[in-house]
């Protein structure tokens, strides 16, 4: 019995040794908390690491701040550590704002003085650049351009008879005579060409009646009452127009070159057929009007 009550007592023992050491806790290492106020009083508030995503504060902003009250000191303000975040439209508007405006032409002449921008003045009256580092106008040229006067129309009629002559006797032809009578009526016969320029039988025998020139025709002397009478010169005729320019020589080269070079009215001005001839010559102001006649008989003494 005394055994049974020694093993009872061993066994609880044992059981509350065991109990006990699983729930004792270790002794508290910390040391107790510190209040609020006890933070305020140390010397220095201690430096706080931002956010990752906080940027850098700038060394005005590392250094302590006075507080005004005791919560201050315990977090940094907003200004030192939030990120400052804009808006997308902001930062294109800001952008746009920023970009430099285009002065004014006058401002950039007036800035821009390494390159030069020549004007209408910088150019002479021949169309060669002055000298940009002078600054002057151009001088006025000593001499002028003088345009030559055209030549008169009668020394280009009688150049031009002078070369048909020559062509003619270089194909072994005899030249041709030339008759005032009918010189004047090939210059009446230019003025015509002006407002007709054609061959035209109404306006030959009018050059010819007012000129009273060549053979005159009676229709009462054939017995025809109520015809009118008229002037014929009775001539081949052969007619040209053109702007040619240059001297009375070159003018009356192309004339009378022109004329050589057609078949058809080479067929009547060269021909050795027609021994006498008369050219008539005008200028408008553009063009010069040319009328040659030839005959085989002279035409003056009709």
């Amino acid at each position: 019995m005394r055994k049974i009550i020694i093993l009872l007592l061993c066994c609880g023992l044992l059981i509350g040794i065991v109990g006990c050491g699983s729930n004792t806790a270790p002794p508290p290492t910390e040391s107790p908390p510190t209040t609020v106020s006890e933070t305020v009083t140390t010397d220095a508030p201690t430096e706080m690491i931002p956010p990752t995503t906080a940027v850098e504060p700038t060394e005005k902003e590392k250094e302590p701040t006075p507080t005004e009250s005791e919560d201050q000191a315990t977090e940094p303000t907003v200004t030192a550590t939030a990120p400052t975040t804009t808006n997308p439209k902001e930062e294109t508007k800001a952008t746009e704002t920023a970009k430099p405006t285009t002065s004014s032409a006058a401002e950039s002449t007036t800035e821009n003085t390494t390159e030069y921008q020549p004007t209408w003045e910088d150019i002479n009256v021949y169309g060669y650049m002055v000298d940009p580092s002078e600054d002057q106008l151009p001088e006025e040229p000593t001499e002028k351009i003088v345009v030559p006067p055209k030549p008169s129309a009668d020394t280009v009629a009688q150049k031009v008879a002078e070369y048909i002559n020559q062509f003619r006797t270089e194909q072994g032809d005899v030249t041709a005579t030339v008759i005032p009578g009918l010189t004047e009526y090939c210059k009446y016969r230019c003025t015509q060409l002006k407002t007709n320029f054609a061959h035209d039988t109404t306006d030959q025998r009018a050059a010819a009646k007012a000129l009273q020139y060549g053979e005159c025709v009676d229709w009462s002397l054939y017995g025809i009452e109520g015809e009118g009478n008229y002037y014929t010169a009775n001539v081949r005729e052969a007619i040209g127009k053109g702007n040619w320019g240059g001297t009375a020589d070159e003018i009356a080269y192309s004339i009378a070159n022109g004329f050589r070079n057609s078949k058809l009215h080479w067929s009547c001005v060269g021909s050795s057929k027609y021994t006498y001839m008369a050219v008539g010559v005008m200028y408008d102001g553009y063009y010069w009007y040319v009328c040659v006649c030839m005959d085989s008989e002279n035409t003056d003494l009709k």
